[in-house]
């Protein structure tokens, strides 16, 4: 990892910090029922969540007038998302960073450009969903190769994968059965931003004199902890709320 890619991941951190604070300074943003429906949580707070929606909404008005496709959007989010996780395992874990927020905002994006184009449709939301878990398998793996020869690290990224893809299952399964997805910890939209500020503090870190390692492997940790207790409560709340029916 070098000094350039150090300053990346702080130039992303200072960049983020910014946004916040125009947030903030612009008052309340406008209300989306996605984000009042799901609910946010220590990890993701909801005004931050509506905040980023409203400038998604606002670049998807942009990238519908360049002639975009949803779908083509969510096509580029995967590339980017393999292309973070290549950087990851090559140690750039501030370039990462940056190509990780950029297919993150496009998974944000195809959704609200398809709503805009009236192009939104079931088949549109399977490939949305398929393709999250693909860019989130890339950056993991990427994560693995970046833990080379520490199995006990990799066994955490693997531990964070594993959790994720069962707090998604438990929103799945409770679609399949007609049930409303129980609320809870580490969706998909937290663990993008969690895996993207770690990656990008951990790059930072090199400019202080600190390593890299253990402050990733902390974040890693969080998530892996948080969506496995988040998973298996959601899954008891759907069970409960099944036999209830």
């Amino acid at each position: 990892m070098s000094d350039l890619d150090a300053w990346a991941g702080a130039a992303l951190l200072v960049m983020a910090a910014g946004l916040l604070v125009v947030a903030a300074l612009c008052g309340q943003s406008p209300v989306h029922a996605r984000v009042v429906r799901e609910g946010g949580t220590i990890f993701l707070p909801e005004r931050v969540m509506q905040a980023g929606y409203h400038w998604i909404d606002r670049l998807a008005a942009r990238a519908t007038g360049l002639g975009l496709t949803a779908d083509a959007v969510s096509w580029i989010s995967l590339a980017l998302g393999l292309a973070a996780g290549i950087l990851a395992g090559a140690t750039w874990l501030g370039g990462a960073a940056w190509v990780l927020a950029l297919s993150g905002l496009g998974d944000g994006l195809d959704g609200a450009m398809a709503r805009r184009q009236g192009t939104a449709s079931a088949a549109g939301a399977v490939l949305d969903s398929v393709l999250d878990r693909y860019v989130e398998f890339f950056y993991c793996a990427g994560l693995v190769v970046y833990f080379a020869g520490q199995s006990l690290n990799q066994l955490v990224v693997l531990t964070a994968l594993f959790g994720g893809f069962m707090v998604t299952y438990s929103t799945a399964k409770a679609e399949a059965l007609h049930l409303t997805p129980p609320r809870g910890w580490m969706k998909r939209p937290e663990r993008i931003v969690w895996l993207i500020a770690g990656s990008a503090v951990a790059a930072a870190a090199r400019l202080g004199g600190w390593a890299s390692d253990p402050i990733l492997l902390s974040v890693v940790g969080i998530i892996a902890v948080a969506a496995n207790v988040s998973a298996l409560r959601r899954l008891r709340a759907l069970a409960a709320a099944a036999a209830g029916r």
